[in-house]
């Protein structure tokens, strides 16, 4: 019973360990001035790679009272994310730049939600015949993705404006605009701007119906 005890108390030991780990990037980061995180946010289940840092350059901003989880990926040096005021983030989600992510305040976002702004690799086979040997490359060397070459793959910002509400496992593809107060259904992939104050389902979204003026 005694050994038994000893060994659970080494698995919560060596769990525990590892979460300062993450506080320590991100302080790093905020030190650095490569993201900005406002009063009052909760932001301990934040994970943040950047692929190719340029000094002086903010790549992720936070407002205040907000509560952000998930996964932020700067594939490039040109990727921006900005997260407004008293928003909230689920658990699960990735979201993905080389170009621009924007969202608003008081916006609920749903875990396992997914924003690309960017197709990931070319639709002409000759431009991306050697990315998976360019990402092996940069694996090998410790360099994740450093190799990789994104000037052939399509990017458009996306937008959520404000107090928009995404259900859980959406996908928004990049150039897509959420008009303000709209509602997004669960597993939807949404292609196309989305007007305000409407809900929209499915894949591709469309809209079912608008949101009357009682309702906002």
């Amino acid at each position: 019973m005694r050994l038994i005890k000893k060994t659970i108390k080494k698995i919560a030991f060596s769990f525990n360990k590892k979460k300062p780990i993450v506080k320590e990037k991100l302080d790093l980061f905020r030190e650095t001035g490569l993201i900005h995180i406002g009063n009052n946010s909760d932001t301990k289940n934040v994970h943040v790679e950047i692929r190719k840092r340029i000094d002086n350059k903010q790549f992720l901003t936070i407002g205040t009272e907000s509560v952000i989880s998930g996964s932020f990926f700067f594939e490039n040096e040109k990727g921006v994310i900005s997260i407004g005021d008293r928003t909230f983030i689920g658990g699960g989600g990735k979201f993905v730049s080389i170009n621009n992510i924007s969202i608003g305040n008081d916006v609920l976002i749903s875990w396992g939600c997914t924003f690309m702004d960017n197709d990931g690799h070319s639709l002409i086979w000759n431009e991306r015949k050697d990315d998976v040997i360019e990402w092996k490359k940069g694996l090998d060397e410790n360099r994740v993705g450093h190799y990789k070459k994104w000037s052939n793959v399509k990017s458009l910002p996306i937008v959520v404006e404000d107090k928009v509400w995404i259900g859980f496992e959406v996908v928004i593809l990049k150039g897509v605009r959420i008009g303000e107060g709209a509602v997004i259904g669960s597993r939807s992939v949404v292609t196309k701007d989305v007007p305000k104050w409407t809900i929209v389902a499915g894949n591709p979204a469309q809209v079912i119906r608008e949101i009357p003026e009682n309702e906002r």
